[in-house]
């Protein structure tokens, strides 16, 4: 049996309740019809209120079904908790305004309070502005032959490109497969930018612009002639059916 129901119905004797003493049972049923359920008249409480009597269980058993319990257990301890359901339910409603403010109350103070999660992950308890953190990124960066960018949060994501590219299984079985081939690029034949500008880092910069560009549009190149290939497959081979006079699905 629930205790919180007790201590909701604000119950005296809560404290040393036991559900499975017979007079401590009966006042307890006693003091719920007379406080807060109040079902019978009180001319009619008497055959609860005669805790002692040996007709006091058949008294209750009517006493339930007056309160029209849905239990059907022949346990009185099952009948008990429905009624205790009965009366927190019903001191719920008569007070309602006072309850909903005290817990709207609470739920602003504990929303205020920062929910802490202890995790057993050290990834997960890693400072990712500490200055330990981003020395670390910079020695993975010069490990690895990263360009540093000034926000480190960068420079990590670059890493975690790289690793997933170039260090995965099967590019270490066969690396081959993700090492550029041929001559790289020369720099000077990069043309196309309009910046008057006699830096030649912006200069540098720019064409490594240009290349990335020409790169992704290389990229969305095959992707539409994937699509093209695709549906090709499907519209190449129609079906004729004479009977319907056409051609195709």
């Amino acid at each position: 049996m629930s205790a919180n129901k007790l201590k909701a119905i604000c119950y005296p004797l809560a404290a040393v309740f036991d559900a499975n003493d017979q007079k401590s049972f009966r006042m307890l049923v006693l003091w719920l019809e007379e406080n807060i359920i109040q079902k019978l008249k009180p001319d009619k409480r008497s055959d609860l209120q005669n805790i002692d009597s040996q007709t006091w269980n058949t008294a209750f058993k009517n006493y339930c079904m007056s309160c029209s319990s849905p239990i059907k257990s022949t346990e009185a301890l099952d009948q008990l908790e429905w009624l205790l359901g009965i009366a927190v339910k019903k001191s719920y409603n008569e007070q309602k305004s006072k309850y909903d403010s005290e817990t709207k109350m609470a739920l602003e103070v504990s929303s205020n309070v920062p929910i802490i999660i202890q995790s057993e992950n050290p990834i997960d308890n890693l400072d990712i502005n500490g200055a330990d953190f981003k020395e670390g990124v910079e020695k993975l960066a010069d490990l690895l032959n990263i360009s540093k960018h000034p926000d480190h949060l960068l420079t990590l994501e670059a890493i975690h490109k790289f690793i997933l590219q170039r260090l995965n299984s099967e590019a270490i079985k066969n690396p081959s497969t993700v090492l550029p081939k041929g001559e790289a690029f020369p720099m000077e034949k990069v043309k196309g930018h309009k910046i008057d500008s006699k830096d030649p880092a912006i200069l540098q910069a720019m064409k490594v612009l240009k290349l990335a560009e020409l790169h992704r549009l290389r990229d969305l190149q095959t992707c539409i002639n994937e699509c093209i290939v695709a549906m090709q497959q499907v519209t190449s081979d129609p079906k004729t059916d004479t009977k319907l006079g056409k051609v195709g699905y």
